[in-house]
Order: C-alpha cells, then structure tokens, then sequence
C-alpha cells in the first residue's frame, strides 16, 4: 500500500494498489477511477457488505490537505440524510493513510448524458428539482456545496443525485485569500470573488449546471445562459414549457445575488413546468 508512482497528468505522486490488495479496511482495491487535486477515487469491493464501493484517498503528498477535504464530506454526509447524497459507509480518516469508503452511485455522469444531447425540458426541470432538494437538505445543515457541475451529478435510474461534498463550506464562513472555491462556468461570481459563503452560490450552480445539460456542452462556461441554449438546440424551444424553464434558469444565474430567488421559491418556480398528475411533490405543499 505505501508503494507510490507518478500521476501522467500532473506529475504528482500517486498510490500504487496492486488488484485484490487492501485499498482500505475491509476493502479490495479494483481500479482507480480518477485522481484529484487531494485525493484519488478508486473502486473497490468491500468484503464485510460484498458489494463495490468507493473509495476516496488522500494522496500521498497532499495528507494535510486531503484530510480537510475528507472533513468536509464527512460534516456533509453523515448521517445520509438525503435520497440525493451518497451514504457514507466508513470513516478512516485516522489511518495510517485516511480515506473514506462510499456508496457506488451506478449511471452516467450528467457531463455524459448532457454530451449525448439526451437532455429535454422535462428531464432538466426533474434533474433541477432533484439538485435543489439535495443542496436545500445540505442547506439545513448549515452548509453549502459549492461545486455543483454536470460532472458532479450522477444519474441513477433516471434520478439525479449529487456527488463530490469536498469543496462544502459552513454557511456565512469568509473564504481564504487566495483559494477560490468551485468550477469556473459553474461557480457564481460572488464565490469567484471571495465573498462569504452564502446558499445562493448551490442556487447558481445548480441552474447553470442544468442550464449546461439543455445546451448539451456540459464543460464549457459559455453555456451557463438560456442564449446558448437556444443557439445550441433550438429544437428544445419546440417543447412544451421550455421558455418558462429558461426564463427561470435564468433569474437563477442573474449575477447579482440579491435578484435570485433562493432555493424555496426556485423550487416554486418550477412547480408549474410539471402536469400536476406528475408534479414531483404533492399538489398545496410549498417548499
């Protein structure tokens, strides 16, 4: 396990795991899926639930850092209190090299459904809808997720479900000088410029991260308004509720913070996309 080698793209050290040799505790190392600032995702199989899992690792020169990502996560997901999160299955934050072992969330990435242009109206306003209850869950906690992009979004069964809790920060905390948070494109521009953290940073991401899917470039900032979608994919204005999906897309992603709505009345907002037959939440509730 402490045998280490050099990542292709960053020149970093990376950790060496031989297949069917201990990842973590319990768990049998796979494959490594990908490889981050901090930490590296790896698939493993965890013997005591005999299931696969993943497992996120602090790299082997980044300990401190990883550590105050894995904090993160943990502060976000214990507990699992949302449909939309991953569960959190164990917490070795104090081994020798910390980590921690997650559920395997089994679909496409959202920056791969967007790419293939399988996005419609009623999907995106379903997946929108799915993303505001997953950050307003984050939200009672008195945190912020702060990293919502397509790629952070895995679809499962045709339900969004968002991933990736390392950059989430405590509600009303300054940021550091010098550390900007977030995606560009997908990041607001309050957070790019060093404001606290506030709950509409998640509103902004959210939309612009479905406005992307619409447009189907799923990487690209210029994707984050209802223009582009419209010059991207014009079929989707021929579809029922389009332009009032767009229209509140884009108060969303107004770059004033204070003339978005936030994430109760975004919600409410999208309420009327949907046949009340197939309204995804009862007909007099308000969110």
């Amino acid at each position: 396990m402490h045998v280490t080698g050099t990542d292709e793209q960053d020149g970093q050290p990376i950790w060496l795991v031989a297949e069917g040799a201990d990842l973590a505790p319990g768990v049998a190392a796979i494959d490594r899926l990908a490889v981050g600032t901090r930490c590296e995702t790896w698939l493993g199989w965890s013997r005591s639930l005999w299931c696969p899992v993943v497992v996120k690792l602090a790299r082997p020169d980044q300990l401190t850092r990883a550590l105050r990502s894995l904090g993160r996560e943990v502060a976000a997901l214990d507990q699992h209190l949302h449909p939309a999160w991953p569960r959190l299955y164990a917490d070795h934050r104090d081994g020798e090299i910390p980590c921690l072992v997650t559920e395997l969330i089994d679909g496409p990435g959202l920056d791969e459904v967007a790419d293939e242009g399988r996005v419609d109206v009623a999907a995106a306003a379903l997946i929108a809808v799915e993303l505001f209850g997953a950050v307003r869950a984050l939200h009672r906690r008195g945190l912020a997720h702060l990293d919502v992009k397509p790629e952070n979004v895995i679809v499962r069964d045709g339900r969004a479900i968002l991933i990736d809790f390392g950059s989430a920060r405590p509600l009303g905390r300054p940021q550091p000088p010098g550390y900007p948070v977030g995606t560009a494109g997908f990041a607001a521009p309050e957070l790019e410029a060093g404001h606290p953290i506030a709950a509409g940073m998640d509103v902004f991401g959210v939309a612009a991260t479905v406005l992307a899917a619409l447009a189907a470039d799923p990487v690209s900032a210029t994707t984050v308004s209802a223009a582009a979608v419209r010059a991207a994919r014009p079929q989707v204005l021929t579809e029922p509720g389009a332009e009032e999906l767009l229209a509140a897309l884009t108060a969303m992603t107004a770059p004033d913070p204070a003339a978005r709505p936030d994430v109760s009345a975004a919600l409410q907002s999208l309420a009327d996309l949907f046949d009340p037959a197939g309204r995804p939440w009862p007909a007099g509730l308000i969110p």
